[in-house]
């Protein structure tokens, strides 16, 4: 989706503005096969309970930022398979409460809107000993739990980007390639990526208009605007050039 490859390159350009303005960035390549993804992942056979006195670090609390995001592409180039990019303190640094970021980037082929929703919700079906997501995701936020006891056994934002990479291959064989970021460095930064996450909801959400198509009554129209100009910008589109109806979806004739 054209719409999808412009946010992938809007968010990879806030990561190096990060970087360029003293961010801790680091980059982790992990392996691109399942198999070799889940060696010494720490998983568990069902969702666990973790309480608060055993927590070692809340990722997302309601009292602090938190964003979760599924961005895809056709294009190869868009997606470094098992890339984990951790922008902020990494879970054993940061004791307590972290605002948090979690983006996967999936290169599919064949891959439709409607799968969008599908594909979101795998995101959080997870079971790794000592992690537990405390509440049911909502909003495009993630809140969840990392026990002390996982942490001393060494669970960081790599065993938990490895699983998301898992979760994505197990559960859709067209996700060919899956990317992984992470964001903890402010509450700002996060905010910063809840705007795309808001915006790519509303995309892949399923839209109709009036029968008539009428743009200038469409609840939808100051997003529909905000990406036609990203595409003018990106293709070179003339501003007299008639905007398309970017977010309809035109009623399907039924076989008689």
């Amino acid at each position: 989706m054209e719409i999808f490859d412009l946010m992938i390159e809007e968010l990879k350009q806030h990561v190096e503005h990060w970087r360029r303005q003293g961010r801790k960035v680091r980059e982790k390549q992990c392996p691109q096969s399942v198999k070799k993804l889940k060696e010494n992942l720490p998983t568990s056979s069902q969702p666990g309970i973790i309480l608060k006195e055993d927590t070692f670090v809340e990722l997302g609390n309601p009292k602090t930022a938190s964003a979760a995001l599924v961005l895809w592409t056709e294009k190869p180039e868009l997606v470094r398979d098992g890339k984990i990019t951790i922008v902020g303190p990494d879970i054993p640094e940061a004791e307590g409460n972290l605002p948090f970021a979690q983006v996967l980037i999936a290169q599919t082929k064949g891959f439709e809107p409607k799968d969008y929703r599908l594909l979101s919700r795998n995101q959080y079906d997870l079971n790794l000993e000592g992690y537990m997501l405390r509440a049911v995701p909502q909003h495009q936020r993630v809140w969840s739990r990392v026990s002390r006891e996982a942490v001393e056994k060494g669970f960081t934002l790599e065993t938990l980007g490895k699983a998301l990479m898992v979760s994505l291959k197990e559960k859709h064989p067209k996700a060919e390639a899956v990317e992984v970021i992470f964001v903890t460095s402010s509450e700002e930064d996060v905010r910063q990526l809840g705007k795309i996450t808001e915006k790519a909801w509303k995309i892949a959400a399923p839209v109709k208009t009036t029968p008539a198509y009428d743009c200038a009554t469409c609840e939808n129209k100051e997003i529909c605007d905000e990406i036609w100009k990203m595409l003018q910008l990106r293709l070179g589109k003339s501003p007299k050039e008639k905007r398309p109806q970017i977010l309809c979806q035109e009623p399907q004739e039924k076989d008689n």
